[in-house]
């Protein structure tokens, strides 16, 4: 007999249908009865577990920003779970291994957030600078994605203190979190580079790779410390000159 009943609006946006008089739905108890909409019963679940994903989405996204900043102000090691959920306003203190992780899944998600753009606008730059004769072009390569997504950030920023933090973890630094996707770009760039860079015995050679990598993160995340702590925004565009630069100085200098 649904398909009888007369469609009302219960006065919340929700269809609701009256059982004819004298039906034994309207009889029901003595009292007339309304009747939900069958449809409305087999959808109210579905709505209602697409705001806890969105709840649990957002309580997610709140721990690990919460995470990233007290990383990036305290250094790794002196930040507890329970500091950062509760810094997140998280009553429950099992909130960050519920909605995250363990600690490395805790970090993982972090560096991930960041270095997934930064490959791709790195893989972006590669192609465009494909051919060039000038290595500036794929020294910037290097630097540009990272000063650039800086620059997308806002201010205040917590990526590059965090982010230096863990190059120099003595834990972490020897398990990097960035994407395996940036491995072959990098090898496309250093590739680029061999033709204008001078011989060197291997081990100077990684030297200034290693110093040419730090140099990036830590003028970066001093950038990043000096904005936040003054209000004013780094200028992103003149980091970005300054270390393509250093760096093609540092990486085709001459030795003797």
């Amino acid at each position: 007999m649904g398909f009888l009943m007369e469609e009302i609006d219960d006065g919340r946006g929700h269809p609701r249908r009256r059982a004819p008089v004298g039906s034994a739905e309207a009889r029901r108890g003595g009292e007339t009865m309304t009747v939900v909409d069958a449809e409305t019963v087999r959808n109210r679940p579905g709505r209602a577990a697409g705001v806890r994903r969105e709840q649990a989405d957002a309580t997610r996204e709140l721990l690990l920003r919460t995470a990233e900043r007290l990383f990036a102000e305290r250094g790794l090691s002196e930040v507890s779970n329970r500091q950062i959920v509760e810094a997140a306003g998280q009553a429950n203190n099992s909130a960050l291994a519920y909605h995250v992780g363990t600690r490395e899944d805790l970090l993982r998600a972090l560096s991930d957030t960041h270095s997934e753009p930064i490959t791709r606008r790195t893989g972006e730059l590669i192609e465009a600078a494909s051919g060039s004769d000038d290595p500036r072009d794929h020294v910037a390569c290097l630097v540009l994605p990272y000063v650039e997504h800086l620059a997308g950030l806002g201010n205040p920023s917590w990526c590059a203190r965090f982010t230096a933090q863990l190059a120099t973890d003595p834990v972490l630094r020897d398990n990097p979190m960035r994407a395996p996707e940036m491995e072959p770009l990098l090898r496309t760039v250093d590739e680029a580079l061999a033709a204008h860079k001078p011989e060197l015995p291997p081990k100077i050679a990684a030297i200034r790779r290693e110093t040419a990598r730090l140099a990036v993160l830590h003028t970066c995340a001093e950038q990043e410390r000096a904005a936040a702590e003054t209000g004013a925004p780094a200028d992103w565009d003149l980091v970005g000159v300054a270390l393509t630069d250093s760096l093609t100085g540092l990486l085709l200098a001459p030795t003797r």
